[in-house]
């Protein structure tokens, strides 16, 4: 029974081979900044954009479904804020909660080489047996991350100079993820087609989606979901890509020509002549 509820719950997050989620955990994170000030509204314009799924806090699914909106929901079960100690990722809710909920899958953050990495790999370990039990899927999200003279260390000057040894450092987080039970792993993306590519062959065959990151050109958004895919990914999960934009039903559907229809940036910026004549702000 198990078994067959994650093969259920994943077709809806996942459906067919590609996935575009979008995650609205930060507004726990940072506050209800930008374009988190609504996040209902937000997910509205998401769905209309055509995304699979959204990650968030329980309460949110609630309140955009008692709005109409229909939409798959993986809840996650861990939290911190940029007030206290980020890097340190502790569980705020159990499977069983989500259940309750209606969710559709869960979700746990792990900042892997952070001194707290022990604690959130135990966090891991106990959701995946819950999920186990329940037949909720499990995303694992995966960063390669530590706190740092306080503040973030994500590795970025690794990223820039170093791209194998930050390959293998997100490959690392992956199989972490995939030894413990997680259904699907979320993690950086590493920069090139080529080098991702090792990353989705360490995890086994268990999907693996990518995060965005901070916002960047409509360009450089799209050419990085699109070497996720060509490497192997199964979708991306970009939040602060798509909700602080102008026009996020638009972008929504551009992602999902990257990510379902397989199609370039070019073509599909191409086919939106005023964006990509503003591509690269």
């Amino acid at each position: 029974m198990a078994s067959n509820g994650k093969t259920v719950r994943l077709a809806r997050i996942i459906p067919g081979v590609r996935t575009v989620m979008v995650p609205f955990d930060d507004d726990l994170i940072n506050g209800p900044y930008a374009g988190l000030t609504d996040p209902v509204t937000r997910v509205r314009e998401v769905a209309l954009g055509g995304a699979d799924a959204v990650l968030g806090f329980p309460r949110l699914l609630t309140q955009y479904t008692e709005r109409g909106v229909r939409l798959p929901f993986v809840a996650n079960l861990t939290a911190s804020t940029v007030l206290g100690v980020h890097t340190r990722k502790v569980a705020v809710s159990s499977v069983e909660r989500a259940i309750r909920h209606g969710c559709d899958g869960v979700a746990v953050h792990v900042n892997v080489s952070d001194r707290q990495e022990p604690d959130m790999l135990a966090t891991l370990g106990a959701v995946a047996e819950d999920c186990e039990r329940w037949g909720m899927p499990l995303l694992a999200i995966m960063y390669p991350r530590r706190a740092h003279n306080g503040t973030d260390d994500n590795y970025l000057e690794l990223k820039e100079h170093d791209r194998d040894r930050y390959a293998d450092l997100v490959r690392h987080c992956v199989r972490i993820a995939v030894e413990v039970g997680a259904d699907v792993v979320k993690t950086q993306y590493t920069g090139d087609p080529e080098s991702f590519a090792s990353v989705t062959t360490a995890s086994m065959g268990v999907p693996v989606i990518v995060a965005g990151g901070p916002r960047t050109s409509i360009r450089e958004a799209l050419s990085n979901a699109h070497g996720a895919i060509e490497a192997g990914a199964t979708g991306v999960c970009f939040g602060r890509q798509t909700y602080n934009r102008t026009d996020i039903t638009g972008f929504v559907r551009m992602l999902r020509s990257v990510v379902h229809d397989d199609l370039s940036p070019d073509e599909v910026l191409a086919g939106q002549p005023s964006v990509a004549a503003a591509s690269g702000q």
